[in-house]
């Protein structure tokens, strides 16, 4: 028989387990109310009872964050980060904070984190694709006005926050596959496509060859008769001696079918001897599972 007070505890933890699911319900219902004052509060008092409990944090931090108690929700977030890294949630909300405070590169290093933890996480990607647009729509106003005016571009993005915290139940909380040419299958293409864009002006800069190389078509030649006479020309030029700086900007795509994609951007490149400023086109063709360069090329000197 079992004894008496082994009885107790057990009912007190049924207990104690119903009462913080309950009051979690309760808690998520003050969210979807848009009552952020009230949720913050109760927020706190279930932390006092368990400051451990995952779900609670979240939507305590997330109430903070709509009930500007800044500071108190990217405690919360950071430590969810800290103590799970497998959570894309709290890395998209905390992104949302620091771009609202201006930190563009932190908020843009937490949404590529949070992408990376769960690759198919359709809100981060298309927070990502709306933090790039505002970028490149901000840097060409500037371009076109000359104004040495500090970047606004903050003020005209609008992320998506998060308010459940659905991959502790169900890993992957949305499909981004390519079956169907959605919107969102063509913001997360776009958000690749401009993170492959970089990656190869990244790539030139440091000189990585094979990974320069590695973002082209096995076909791709230019003005060769054959990818290996390309290839051989641009490793003289490349890995030549002295320094090379490539930087990309104000980066535009074009789609002309859901595995063709066009993206024009400004290209500024500088060597010990050389530089200039150009609009360049770069042709992107996905093969397989992977977008490779299969056309460049010079559209204008700036």
């Amino acid at each position: 028989m079992m004894p008496r007070f082994i009885i107790i505890l057990f009912c007190l933890l049924l207990t104690e387990s119903a009462l913080t699911a309950e009051s979690v319900k309760e808690l998520q219902q003050l969210i979807a109310q848009q009552n952020f004052a009230a949720a913050a509060k109760s927020g706190e008092q279930l932390l006092r009872q368990n400051a451990a409990h995952t779900r609670t944090r979240f939507l305590a931090a997330y109430a903070y964050q709509m009930n500007a108690q800044t500071d108190k929700a990217i405690a919360l977030y950071q430590g969810l980060i800290d103590e799970n890294p497998s959570l894309p949630e709290p890395r998209n909300n905390l992104a949302m904070i620091y771009l609202e405070q201006g930190d563009y590169d932190r908020a843009s290093q937490l949404l590529v984190e949070a992408i990376n933890t769960h690759p198919s996480y359709a809100t981060a990607y298309g927070n990502l694709s709306q933090v790039y647009k505002g970028i490149a729509s901000e840097a060409y106003r500037r371009a076109v006005s000359e104004s040495g005016e500090p970047s606004k571009y903050t003020h005209n993005i609008k992320l998506s926050a998060i308010t459940r915290l659905d991959s502790v139940d169900q890993g992957l909380v949305a499909d981004a596959g390519d079956s169907e040419p959605t919107a969102i299958n063509f913001a997360n293409q776009e958000t690749l496509l401009i993170e492959r864009v970089k990656g190869w002006a990244q790539a030139w800069s440091s000189k990585d060859f094979d990974s320069y190389t590695g973002f082209y078509s096995a076909r791709h030649r230019a003005k060769f008769d054959t990818h290996e006479q390309w290839v051989a020309y641009r490793r003289a030029r490349i890995l030549r001696p002295g320094k090379i700086k490539v930087e990309v900007s104000n980066i535009q795509i074009k789609w002309r079918s859901q595995s063709r994609a066009i993206i024009d951007f400004r290209q500024a490149f500088e060597s010990a001897n050389y530089k200039d400023r150009v609009i360049k086109r770069l042709g992107f063709d996905r093969i397989g599972a992977q977008w490779k360069i299969t056309e460049e090329q010079v559209l204008s000197v700036l």
